[in-house]
């Protein structure tokens, strides 16, 4: 994660920074895709599941730096309809800094600005089951990898769509007793959200 920002502190001083601007960007969108070593009592982990979330970016004429957060409720959750369901409570958090490469500013112009994304940070896990056998609350490592495009309506408010892999950074030691082997977690994040020109 240092690294990350001190990337993002050499591009202050370079030339395109005088053409820099900043983008504040809240979104909602899905989890899917999940795999994980965590015991999975519904076997509900990788089920769609709403995202809620904001990032704040530093973006130049190519480089920039953002600094992302999200939570994903009932991330482990079955069909609480279903009387068989075991996981009472649960969800995945993250919290991410990233180096950003977009498509040059000039040659967007008041299309849509494609991006790449990527990055490192740390993952929340939660979990509870009704009897409170197997109950889990850690901050793993994590990165993150993906892109998307962001499509301004006027110089100050845009569109903004994305989508990005979330996985453990390395793996943990199974200690907890709630998972097979060393802890692991990945999952895709599909969104959609403003951008706000600040």
């Amino acid at each position: 994660l240092g690294r990350v920002w001190l990337v993002g502190l050499a591009l202050l001083f370079t030339p395109a920074a005088a053409h820099a601007e900043w983008q504040a960007k809240p979104f909602g969108g899905v989890t899917f895709g999940g795999s994980t070593t965590f015991v999975n009592l519904d076997g509900a982990a990788g089920k769609p599941r709403l995202n809620l979330g904001a990032s704040s970016t530093w973006l130049g004429n190519v480089l920039g730096v953002e600094g992302d957060v999200a939570t994903t409720s009932g991330f482990f959750n079955g069909d609480p309809k279903l009387t068989t369901t075991l996981t009472q409570r649960s969800h995945v958090a993250t919290v991410t800094g990233n180096v950003v490469v977009a498509m040059p500013r000039h040659r967007a112009q008041y299309g849509l600005r494609p991006y790449a994304v990527g990055g490192v940070g740390m993952m929340h896990v939660g979990f509870d089951d009704k009897f409170s056998a197997l109950p889990f609350s850690n901050w793993l490592s994590a990165w993150d990898v993906g892109g998307g495009a962001t499509g301004f309506l006027n110089n100050v408010v845009g569109l903004n769509w994305d989508v990005r892999m979330f996985r453990t950074l390395r793996s943990e030691p199974g200690v907890s007793g709630v998972s097979y082997g060393p802890e692991r977690l990945s999952f895709w994040r599909l969104t959609m959200g403003f951008a706000i020109r600040l």
